[in-house]
């Protein structure tokens, strides 16, 4: 099985190499690679691993070059760094080294908004390698590091190998090639390009733990050490604004008795967002997951040990990622680390809200369905939105909604740090972040906006908001808000809403439709006057401050 050769604890090159993996890409890429060192060979190990990713990705490699000249520079989806440190000692110390790499990582980022990745390591020995090497991004937008020689000491394995440098042209050890391209192929490269994974949907059974809990009882399942190590990774995902779900074939009482009674269970009920225990169709539980958590379904991952039921889900639901539960656990808990999507970059305030912002939301449905009216509705729910214009502080924040949003999105665009942060730098144009919270929860910055001055007409190139907020009946208040504090509006005649329709984002359109209705634009189009847009007020219920 391919899952158990690439998440292997040791990946072996030779098995690597004859994996055959089905051509199913999500999507198409092309690479610029920059490097000091050789990368073909690493290449070769990065193919199953970014097929495994479902990503396909060409890379045009230039020729070593210790002075990262990029005159030859072409358009590429990602630009990565691929660096023998080593090869500065002699010529630097640490510091100069790090400002003039900065130097270069600027000069790129000025013909390019593409992610940049510099993969590299400290070749001096310095004692807080984390900490010198990310000072390389500070005020580079879309710019990360990959710290290659804290990644193989996390892994156990050695970076450098004198002996292989004449054959290879590079100094990282065999053992190191492969740990580090199953972190550039799962890991680094998904998080920089493809969309993330938002839930994951777990069996129980064999899954979460050994045994069948129908016929063993509550005491008679039992945890293993890898089955801990999986519910911890698990809980941990959670933290960082990652949906866990429950599907399961089992009776609801007997799963509920579990949870109660077993403290040796790291897993708690209240750590799952969604809950379907039956013995109905998993298919259909797991597409009822992604509805109630108003996300699509190519964002949940689904684990199961049972491959008739994985084969089921997928043919049910194609888009659903799936991911078959070793009997130890162990290789699950190895899996679900490296998992395609589920890695982040970073972990924002915003992500750690999400979960618990979700879960208010049973509740704020309730007050719909009993408020006399939407006032009332926003009295009691205490709705607070803010307005802020052109803070560079929310570009990753903004970045990640334009990368996961699907459902109310107009275009499609899915800009990333760097595209952002030229839209602010510009005087005709603006990005605008909307945060939005009430008594019940903080939610969060939930939208963006960009837009640009054209003549007489602000064009919104981009408009983006969460699917948590939607369902609230701000949607009008948030857009119309934004526009109105704009520096831009002033003079407009028009405003003009861009929109690309996509598989998904059908609720953006018919926002849309329904805005340019109310306010007397043409039937089918995105344009609107401005005159009725400048006595938007507030509803009753809902405060709102512009920054």
């Amino acid at each position: 099985m391919a899952q158990e050769v690439l998440f292997a604890e040791a990946p072996s090159r030779l098995d690597l190499q004859a994996l055959d993996l089905p051509s199913r890409p999500l999507g198409r890429y092309r690479a610029n690679v920059w490097r000091n060192q050789n990368f073909e060979t690493f290449e070769g190990l990065l193919r199953p691993f970014l097929s495994y990713a479902r990503l396909e990705l060409e890379c045009r490699v230039h020729g070593y070059d210790d002075t990262l000249d990029f005159s030859l520079w072409e358009s590429a989806d990602v630009e990565i760094l691929w660096l023998d440190s080593s090869r500065y000692v002699s010529r630097m110390v640490l510091e100069d080294w790090l400002g003039w790499l900065r130097n270069r990582l600027l000069d790129l980022r000025s013909r390019t908004t593409a992610p940049i990745l510099v993969a590299s390591w400290d070749a001096w020995g310095q004692e807080s390698d984390a900490q010198d090497l990310s000072v390389l991004v500070s005020g580079v937008p879309e710019a990360h590091v990959a710290d290659l020689g804290a990644v193989c000491h996390e892994e156990g394995v050695a970076l450098l190998d004198s002996r292989v440098v004449k054959v290879s042209g590079s100094p990282i050890s065999r053992s190191a090639q492969t740990v580090l391209a199953r972190r550039l192929g799962c890991q680094w490269l998904p998080g920089l390009l493809l969309p993330p994974i938002k839930a994951v949907a777990v069996d129980l059974d064999n899954t979460l733990h050994a045994g069948v809990l129908g016929e063993d009882g509550v005491d008679g399942v039992w945890l293993s050490t890898g089955h801990k190590a999986l519910q911890n990774a698990l809980r941990v995902l959670r933290t960082q604004g990652v949906f866990l779900a429950l599907v399961s074939r089992n009776e609801r009482e007997d799963v509920e008795a579990l949870f109660v009674q077993r403290a040796d269970y790291l897993l708690r009920w209240d750590d799952f967002s969604i809950v379907e225990v039956s013995w109905g169709s998993k298919a259909d539980a797991v597409k009822r997951v992604a509805q109630q958590l108003r996300i699509a379904p190519n964002a949940v991952l689904f684990i199961d040990d049972n491959p008739g039921e994985l084969a089921s889900v997928a043919a049910g639901c194609p888009e659903v990622r799936t991911l078959f539960a070793s009997p130890k656990g162990m290789g699950t808990y190895r899996a679900l680390s490296y998992y395609p999507g589920l890695w982040r970059w970073s972990v924002s305030t915003d992500d750690a809200l999400r979960v618990q912002d979700m879960k208010a939301n049973v509740e704020r449905d309730r007050l719909a369905r009993t408020a006399e009216d939407a006032g009332q509705y926003f009295r009691e729910l205490g709705i607070a939105l803010t307005v802020r214009y052109d803070a560079a502080a929310d570009l990753p924040r903004l970045a990640e909604l334009c990368r996961k949003t699907n459902q109310f999105n107009l275009t499609l665009r899915r800009y990333n740090e760097a595209d952002l942060a030229a839209f602010m730098a510009r005087d005709d144009a603006c990005a605008v972040a909307v945060l939005l919270s009430d008594r019940l929860s903080d939610s969060g910055t939930i939208a963006v906006l960009v837009a640009v001055r054209e003549r007489d007409a602000l064009v919104i190139e981009e408009l983006c908001i969460s699917c948590r907020a939607l369902g609230r009946q701000l949607e009008d208040t948030i857009v119309l808000a934004s526009l109105r504090g704009m520096r831009l509006f002033e003079g407009c005649r028009y405003v003009r809403f861009n929109f690309v329709e996509g598989p998904r984002n059908q609720p953006a359109r018919d926002w849309l439709n329904g805005l340019v209705s109310r306010f007397g634009g043409p039937p089918g189009g995105g344009e609107i006057g401005v005159e009725q847009l400048t006595y938007f007020t507030p509803p009753s219920g809902v405060t709102l401050a512009h920054e």
